[in-house]
């Protein structure tokens, strides 16, 4: 479907759905929805990326194909994710290339292996792929530090910058249209729902994902992923605090405290996405979208072969396969840097903002429930009213 049949199928179905409101209270989707009574294309971009795939509102949905309404939030709002990250991407010729067509994720993805095999030969020849190095700095004995840092330097402020210039975008187009202005308790709130993953709670009895029946699985699953992936992040930010302000290069004993977070870390991110994958073979084909179930899929085997040659690195570093599963490891690194942008790698980003214009909407929101309630006090018996002047 193309989006603007799809935007108009996701405005069909939002204003069904507000008219039955049979989901009412269900996810912040829902008490979203129940402060509009029209929907535009932002909208519908808003409430997609704030929908966090529970499927509850399916499974209790009357309105579902075969009847006439044909009622599908999950799916609507996961084609209208995919979109997202290609729409505000840029430049959108990769956008295009590497968020819209799966080989070209792929191909990437090899090509960064490839790469990083031929950077490893030209910088320390075949014994640096080959050869067993052991001892402090033995990481640079097959990839030059000076290569490696620029590099994943390059790499590390195209991610970002991407993010970044997708965040702007992003919120251009979802802010308030009344120009009310976020303030400090909306970060703290819109976080607060992001790191505790708050909509995948199903209020205590967990999503229907992914059958019918509540289970707080998946919830459980998705904190290993993004809490390993946090653990990863400081291992290697401390990994570089020790080797350019301490001068201590790689790789370090088992019991220090850069390994052990990167063990933690890996090791979350294996159960966490393992999981994951096996709960979304299961997935409903009635509820899932087809693009976005494969997008999801090719994201989470790149993160598992990132984290599982981490692994393997770490156990076989003082062998002479240390150079080749190095290549691979940070080849794969290298491809999910890349492509972050473009993947559903970028779907915290605009799912955290999303977060936060919720949270935004639910404290004006109560602001104005709270003075309603106040205008209509009555005046108690006896009570004198205070003149102005």
């Amino acid at each position: 479907m193309q989006s603007k049949e799809l935007l108009d199928d996701g405005k069909r179905q939002m204003k069904l759905c507000n008219a039955c409101r049979y989901c009412e209270g269900y996810c912040a989707v829902w008490r979203s929805i129940e402060l509009r009574r029209d929907f535009t294309d932002n909208d519908m971009t808003y409430l997609a990326n704030l929908c966090h795939d529970c499927r509850d509102c399916y499974y209790a949905c009357p309105f579902t194909t075969p009847h006439e309404f044909g009622i599908n939030p999950p799916k609507l709002f996961a084609q209208l994710r995919e979109e997202t990250y290609r729409k505000y991407a840029s430049p959108r010729v990769f956008a295009k290339a590497l968020g819209e067509k799966r080989s070209g994720f792929w191909i990437t993805f090899f090509f960064g292996i490839i790469l990083m095999v031929a950077l490893i030969i030209g910088t320390n020849g075949t014994s640096g792929l080959l050869k067993t190095h052991l001892g402090t700095g033995a990481f640079y004995e097959s990839l030059s530090e000076v290569v490696m840092i620029v590099v994943f330097l390059a790499l590390g402020i195209w991610m970002v910058g991407g993010w970044i210039i997708g965040m702007s975008r992003f919120w251009q187009d979802i802010k308030s249209p009344k120009s009310e202005k976020v303030i400090g308790k909306d970060f703290v709130t819109g976080t607060k729902y992001a790191l505790s993953l708050r909509y995948l709670g199903g209020e205590g009895s967990g999503c229907t994902y992914p059958t019918d029946e509540p289970s707080t699985t998946r919830r459980k699953l998705h904190h290993f992923v993004s809490y390993g992936f946090m653990l990863d992040l400081a291992s290697t930010a401390l990994g570089a605090f020790y080797a350019h302000v301490l001068h201590i290069p790689a790789p370090y004993p088992l019991y220090h405290p850069v390994v052990i977070l990167g063990i933690l870390g890996g090791l979350g991110i294996i159960i966490g996405v393992v999981g994951l994958l096996a709960l979304k073979a299961k997935s409903d084909s009635e509820v899932h979208d087809k693009g976005a179930q494969q997008s999801g899929t090719s994201f989470a085997v790149v993160l598992l072969t990132v984290a599982v040659t981490g692994m393997i690195l770490l156990l076989a570093r003082d062998t002479a396969a240390m150079g080749i599963l190095l290549a691979i490891h940070l080849g794969s690194v290298a491809a999910l840097f890349f492509t972050a942008p473009y993947t559903k790698f970028a779907h915290f980003v605009y799912r955290y903002l999303a977060l936060i214009r919720y949270a935004q909407e639910e404290r004006i929101a109560a602001g104005a429930a709270q003075e309603v309630k106040t205008q209509k006090q009555p005046i108690k018996p006896g009570a004198s009213v205070m003149s102005k002047h």
